[in-house]
Protein backbone atom coordinates (compact mmCIF):
# COMPACT_ATOMS: atom_id res chain seq x y z
CA UNK A 1 0.00 0.00 0.00
CA UNK A 2 1.45 3.39 -0.98
CA UNK A 3 1.78 6.37 1.35
CA UNK A 4 -0.92 8.17 -0.65
CA UNK A 5 -3.38 5.24 -0.08
CA UNK A 6 -2.58 5.16 3.63
CA UNK A 7 -3.11 8.90 3.91
CA UNK A 8 -6.45 8.65 2.09
CA UNK A 9 -7.55 5.90 4.49
CA UNK A 10 -6.57 7.95 7.53
CA UNK A 11 -8.37 10.99 6.11
CA UNK A 12 -11.58 9.01 5.56
CA UNK A 13 -11.37 7.56 9.07
CA UNK A 14 -10.82 11.04 10.58
CA UNK A 15 -13.80 12.42 8.68
CA UNK A 16 -15.97 9.55 9.90
CA UNK A 17 -14.89 10.09 13.52
CA UNK A 18 -15.54 13.83 13.27
CA UNK A 19 -18.96 13.19 11.73
CA UNK A 20 -19.93 10.86 14.59
CA UNK A 21 -18.59 13.31 17.18
CA UNK A 22 -20.75 16.18 15.89
CA UNK A 23 -23.97 14.18 16.18
CA UNK A 24 -23.17 12.96 19.71
CA UNK A 25 -23.80 16.41 21.27
CA UNK A 26 -27.22 16.69 19.64
CA UNK A 27 -28.31 13.21 20.75
CA UNK A 28 -31.22 13.27 23.18
CA UNK A 29 -31.98 10.35 25.49
CA UNK A 30 -29.72 7.48 26.50
CA UNK A 31 -26.56 7.22 24.47
CA UNK A 32 -26.25 4.17 22.26
CA UNK A 33 -23.30 1.96 22.77
CA UNK A 34 -21.06 2.31 19.69
CA UNK A 35 -20.05 -1.34 20.15
CA UNK A 36 -23.70 -2.33 19.51
CA UNK A 37 -23.46 -0.91 15.96
CA UNK A 38 -20.27 -2.85 15.45
CA UNK A 39 -21.95 -6.05 16.70
CA UNK A 40 -24.84 -5.59 14.27
CA UNK A 41 -22.34 -5.06 11.45
CA UNK A 42 -20.38 -8.17 12.46
CA UNK A 43 -23.59 -10.25 12.67
CA UNK A 44 -24.69 -9.03 9.23
CA UNK A 45 -21.29 -9.87 7.79
CA UNK A 46 -21.36 -13.29 9.48
CA UNK A 47 -24.78 -14.03 8.01
CA UNK A 48 -23.64 -12.97 4.56
CA UNK A 49 -20.48 -15.04 4.87
CA UNK A 50 -22.46 -18.03 6.12
CA UNK A 51 -24.88 -17.72 3.20
CA UNK A 52 -21.96 -17.57 0.81
CA UNK A 53 -20.43 -20.71 2.38
CA UNK A 54 -23.76 -22.54 2.14
CA UNK A 55 -24.26 -21.56 -1.50
CA UNK A 56 -20.74 -22.73 -2.37
CA UNK A 57 -21.49 -26.06 -0.68
CA UNK A 58 -24.75 -26.38 -2.63
CA UNK A 59 -22.88 -25.59 -5.84
CA UNK A 60 -20.63 -28.60 -5.29
CA UNK A 61 -23.31 -31.10 -4.24
CA UNK A 62 -26.98 -31.11 -3.33
CA UNK A 63 -27.24 -31.07 0.45
CA UNK A 64 -29.95 -31.39 3.06
CA UNK A 65 -30.67 -28.76 5.68
CA UNK A 66 -28.99 -30.95 8.31
CA UNK A 67 -25.85 -31.38 6.20
CA UNK A 68 -25.56 -27.64 5.58
CA UNK A 69 -26.18 -26.91 9.24
CA UNK A 70 -23.38 -29.30 10.23
CA UNK A 71 -21.07 -27.78 7.63
CA UNK A 72 -21.70 -24.25 8.92
CA UNK A 73 -21.33 -25.39 12.54
CA UNK A 74 -17.87 -26.78 11.73
CA UNK A 75 -16.95 -23.28 10.59
CA UNK A 76 -18.02 -21.81 13.93
CA UNK A 77 -21.13 -20.08 12.61
CA UNK A 78 -23.49 -19.27 15.49
CA UNK A 79 -26.73 -21.24 15.82
CA UNK A 80 -29.06 -18.29 15.22
CA UNK A 81 -27.08 -17.18 12.15
CA UNK A 82 -27.17 -20.73 10.76
CA UNK A 83 -30.92 -20.92 11.27
CA UNK A 84 -31.48 -17.56 9.56
CA UNK A 85 -29.30 -18.53 6.59
CA UNK A 86 -30.96 -21.93 6.17
CA UNK A 87 -34.46 -20.43 6.47
CA UNK A 88 -33.53 -17.89 3.80
CA UNK A 89 -32.19 -20.60 1.48
CA UNK A 90 -35.42 -22.56 1.89
CA UNK A 91 -37.51 -19.45 1.14
CA UNK A 92 -35.42 -18.73 -1.96
CA UNK A 93 -35.80 -22.31 -3.21
CA UNK A 94 -32.14 -23.30 -2.90
CA UNK A 95 -32.85 -25.80 -0.16
CA UNK A 96 -35.68 -28.33 -0.56
CA UNK A 97 -35.31 -31.46 1.56
CA UNK A 98 -38.48 -33.11 0.20
CA UNK A 99 -37.33 -32.84 -3.42
CA UNK A 100 -33.81 -33.89 -2.48
CA UNK A 101 -35.22 -37.00 -0.76
CA UNK A 102 -37.18 -37.96 -3.88
CA UNK A 103 -34.20 -37.36 -6.18
CA UNK A 104 -31.82 -39.24 -3.91
CA UNK A 105 -34.20 -42.20 -3.59
CA UNK A 106 -34.44 -42.45 -7.39
CA UNK A 107 -30.65 -42.29 -7.72
CA UNK A 108 -30.18 -44.97 -5.09
CA UNK A 109 -32.68 -47.24 -6.81
CA UNK A 110 -31.22 -46.86 -10.27
CA UNK A 111 -27.49 -46.49 -9.74
CA UNK A 112 -26.79 -48.15 -6.40
CA UNK A 113 -29.38 -50.95 -6.76
CA UNK A 114 -30.63 -50.48 -3.21
CA UNK A 115 -33.78 -51.93 -1.74
CA UNK A 116 -36.33 -49.76 0.04
CA UNK A 117 -34.87 -50.37 3.51
CA UNK A 118 -31.43 -49.39 2.23
CA UNK A 119 -32.86 -46.23 0.67
CA UNK A 120 -34.59 -45.25 3.92
CA UNK A 121 -31.34 -45.78 5.86
CA UNK A 122 -29.35 -43.64 3.39
CA UNK A 123 -31.91 -40.83 3.48
CA UNK A 124 -31.89 -40.79 7.28
CA UNK A 125 -28.09 -40.56 7.30
CA UNK A 126 -28.41 -37.35 5.30
CA UNK A 127 -31.13 -35.96 7.56
CA UNK A 128 -33.89 -36.46 5.00
CA UNK A 129 -37.41 -37.61 5.87
CA UNK A 130 -38.30 -40.82 3.98
CA UNK A 131 -42.02 -40.27 4.63
CA UNK A 132 -42.14 -37.79 1.71
CA UNK A 133 -41.58 -40.68 -0.72
CA UNK A 134 -44.47 -42.37 -2.49
CA UNK A 135 -45.43 -45.85 -1.31
CA UNK A 136 -42.79 -48.21 -2.74
CA UNK A 137 -43.78 -50.47 -5.62
CA UNK A 138 -43.07 -54.01 -4.35
CA UNK A 139 -42.99 -55.45 -7.88
CA UNK A 140 -40.40 -52.86 -8.89
CA UNK A 141 -38.30 -53.63 -5.82
CA UNK A 142 -38.48 -57.37 -6.54
CA UNK A 143 -37.38 -56.82 -10.14
CA UNK A 144 -34.47 -54.65 -8.98
CA UNK A 145 -33.44 -57.41 -6.56
CA UNK A 146 -33.58 -60.02 -9.34
CA UNK A 147 -31.56 -57.82 -11.72
CA UNK A 148 -28.99 -57.03 -9.04
CA UNK A 149 -28.71 -60.72 -8.08
CA UNK A 150 -28.26 -61.83 -11.71
CA UNK A 151 -25.60 -59.18 -12.28
CA UNK A 152 -23.75 -60.06 -9.09
CA UNK A 153 -24.01 -63.82 -9.70
CA UNK A 154 -22.26 -63.45 -13.08
CA UNK A 155 -19.22 -62.18 -11.17
CA UNK A 156 -19.26 -65.19 -8.84
CA UNK A 157 -18.67 -67.78 -11.54
CA UNK A 158 -15.71 -69.41 -9.82
CA UNK A 159 -17.63 -70.15 -6.60
CA UNK A 160 -19.64 -73.28 -5.89
CA UNK A 161 -23.43 -72.77 -5.81
CA UNK A 162 -23.81 -72.90 -2.03
CA UNK A 163 -21.07 -70.34 -1.36
CA UNK A 164 -22.28 -68.08 -4.18
CA UNK A 165 -25.85 -68.10 -2.89
CA UNK A 166 -24.79 -67.46 0.72
CA UNK A 167 -22.67 -64.48 -0.34
CA UNK A 168 -25.34 -63.25 -2.71
CA UNK A 169 -28.00 -63.36 0.03
CA UNK A 170 -25.76 -61.39 2.41
CA UNK A 171 -24.96 -58.83 -0.31
CA UNK A 172 -28.65 -58.31 -1.17
CA UNK A 173 -29.57 -57.92 2.50
CA UNK A 174 -26.84 -55.29 2.97
CA UNK A 175 -28.33 -53.42 0.01
CA UNK A 176 -31.62 -53.17 1.91
CA UNK A 177 -33.80 -55.72 0.13
CA UNK A 178 -36.42 -57.58 2.17
CA UNK A 179 -35.98 -61.25 3.04
CA UNK A 180 -38.72 -62.32 0.64
CA UNK A 181 -37.19 -60.34 -2.22
CA UNK A 182 -33.76 -61.85 -1.48
CA UNK A 183 -35.11 -65.41 -1.54
CA UNK A 184 -36.99 -64.91 -4.81
CA UNK A 185 -34.07 -63.06 -6.42
CA UNK A 186 -31.68 -65.91 -5.59
CA UNK A 187 -34.11 -68.51 -6.97
CA UNK A 188 -34.75 -66.60 -10.19
CA UNK A 189 -31.09 -65.78 -10.80
CA UNK A 190 -29.96 -69.42 -10.58
CA UNK A 191 -28.31 -70.59 -13.77
CA UNK A 192 -30.44 -72.84 -15.93
CA UNK A 193 -29.21 -76.08 -17.42
CA UNK A 194 -26.07 -78.08 -16.69
CA UNK A 195 -22.98 -76.41 -15.29
CA UNK A 196 -19.50 -77.62 -16.14
CA UNK A 197 -16.38 -76.95 -14.13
Amino acid sequence: MSDRDQLAGVTRLSAWIAERGEGADEHVGPLEDPAADDERDVERVNEEAARSMALRALGRRAASRLELDRSLAKRDVETDVRAAVLDGLERDGYLDDAQLARDEAERLRERKQLGERGIVAELRKRGLDPSVLDEPDRDDELQRAIDAAADRRRRMGSLDDETAERRLAAWLQRRGFSGGAVRIAIERSRPRGPRFR
